[in-house]
């Protein structure tokens, strides 16, 4: 058996909700990828999403945007009788939901409505670093090699690239490792044994470039000469 298979659209991936294989059933129609869609976004992004739209019955009536809908929703019907529901999300820098209902014309003159909610998740803070400052506590200047401390970067929504990282703690290693790629690193930060150590009290800064912003984790530690 042969067949066509069409990749998803991008937009799919990003909604939480969706049931790929199934969608959701709302009375005589099939909504897919799911008649309540929750989908993430940075803040200021715009986006797009379509609903299919699928009536399981030959008799389930017709379709159209009831009052009161946004102006920027349109409802479109193919010519097998699908209709695709494109929804555009405008840049917003809170989160919001919307219920718009869709009203279901018969035959026999009668209506009702089913019902979408669309929710949009815009995160108050997009780029997480953990921990958010960094103590290394007392460390003896003759067992410096072993010592280890992990900051993890990661961007809940959209692609991260970590351009340089540096610190003001000249005898501080900085290690990248990408956890997932785009979106999830950790930083190994060890004390390079090789480098001049005196003992003392330091504090400094582990500085982050990334190609949104500049994240610095302020770090201290304590040599001591034993």
């Amino acid at each position: 058996m042969l067949a066509n298979v069409k990749p998803l659209p991008g937009y799919v991936k990003r909604i939480t909700t969706a049931d790929v294989g199934r969608g959701e059933v709302n009375g005589a129609f099939q909504i897919w990828p799911t008649a309540r869609p929750v989908i993430t976004v940075e803040p200021g992004e715009r986006v797009a999403i379509a609903l299919r739209i699928k009536a399981l019955a030959p008799d389930a009536g017709s379709l159209k945007l009831a009052p009161g809908a946004p102006d920027t929703w349109k409802l479109r019907r193919e010519a097998n009788g699908d209709y695709w529901l494109d929804i555009p999300i405008d840049p917003a820098s809170e989160s919001s939901s919307r219920v718009v209902p869709l009203v279901v014309e018969q035959s026999d003159g009668r209506s009702r409505e089913i019902r979408v909610r669309l929710m949009v998740n815009v995160p108050a803070e997009n780029l997480i670093v953990t921990p958010k400052e960094l103590d290394f506590g007392e460390v003896a200047l003759a067992s410096v090699k072993g010592t280890l401390r992990r900051v993890g970067v990661r961007k809940i929504v959209g692609s991260l690239r970590i351009k340089a990282l540096n610190s003001t703690l000249p005898f501080l290693k900085l290690e990248q490792a990408t956890m997932v790629e785009g979106s999830n690193y950790l930083i190994r930060i060890t004390i390079d044994p090789t480098r001049p150590l005196k003992a003392g009290a330091y504090n400094g800064v582990v500085v982050i470039e990334t190609d949104e912003r500049r994240v610095e984790v302020p770090v201290k530690l304590k040599l001591v000469d034993r």
